[in-house]
């Protein structure tokens, strides 16, 4: 069943066009974006290594691509009213950007958890995913952060829905080497790791867990549907405290503090199982 008033046809279509304009560019942990992003009627986003990119800055790229494509039919500029493009670029625990990037500190999960802080999106657990959602995964000991596309059985083939022949998921995302990039993936949990032909790339040892630090999935709900920016900014803040167990001026201070070198708390070093 579609989710509540999901955005997952427009992600899907600017996945898709992603993938035709931008593949395979190059991947480096310390670059974003292939390119300077619109961001609805509002410019720009800023590459800092163009054209390569990263997992977490590649689905953050496919997030904004699809908003503008959505600004560009509708020309209803609210929703970037309720998050502006400063939030896309700050580094306080009032911006969505460190907490889709995962900043150290920031106790964020993956993209579905920043998006549901936010306000704008709700975590899922893996077996009610749809193609266009997000996960957030890990492995023994490196992440990734990619736009969900389809279950697979054993042998790297599409299910049509969640069931006892899931063995992993099919993915696209910026990952890999020489030179890496925009791309998909077929992910399989655990020690599973089949033999595909050369044109479907494996990502193995995907950790399975109900844990959403392990495993993190959900959507983003279609603009037109965000609450109020008041009421996203009361998310984010409810949120940060109840984690943090900050109240009053401790958490304005928090909330507000710039992160001067912030981190990523996975290792996304972008390498998969056939790179």
């Amino acid at each position: 069943m579609p989710h509540e008033h999901e955005f997952n046809a427009a992600i899907l279509d600017a996945a898709k066009a992603i993938a035709a304009e931008w593949p395979e560019k190059g991947y480096d942990i310390n670059s974003y974006f292939t390119h300077n992003l619109k961001y609805g009627p509002d410019c720009c986003l800023r590459a800092n290594h163009p054209p390569k990119t990263m997992c977490v800055a590649a689905v953050t790229e496919i997030i904004v691509a699809a908003l503008t494509r959505w600004f560009e039919k509708t020309g209803d500029k609210t929703p970037f009213q309720k998050l502006p493009m400063k939030s896309w670029q700050g580094g306080t625990k009032k911006d969505i950007r460190g907490h889709i990037f995962m900043y150290d500190g920031f106790g964020s999960n993956g993209t579905a958890h920043a998006l549901e802080r936010f306000g704008i999106g709700h975590q899922l657990p893996f077996a009610e995913l749809q193609p266009g959602d997000f996960i957030n995964f890990n492995r023994a000991k490196t992440g990734h952060a990619c736009v969900f596309l389809a279950y697979i059985d054993a042998a790297g083939n599409d299910l049509a829905a969640y069931g006892s022949s899931v063995a992993g998921f099919r993915y696209f995302s910026s990952q890999g080497s020489n030179p890496g990039g925009f791309g998909y993936r077929w992910a399989f949990f655990g020690n599973h790791c089949p033999v595909l032909p050369p044109n479907k790339k494996r990502d193995c040892g995907v950790i399975r867990s109900n844990d959403p630090k392990l495993l993190c999935c959900g959507y983003m709900i279609s603009p037109d549907h965000w609450p109020p920016s008041t009421a996203i900014q009361t998310g984010v803040l409810d949120s940060v405290r109840r984690d943090a167990g900050l109240t009053g001026s401790a958490l304005e201070i928090e909330m507000t503090r710039e992160i001067a070198h912030p981190s990523f708390s996975r290792n996304f070093d972008g390498i998969t199982t056939d790179d």
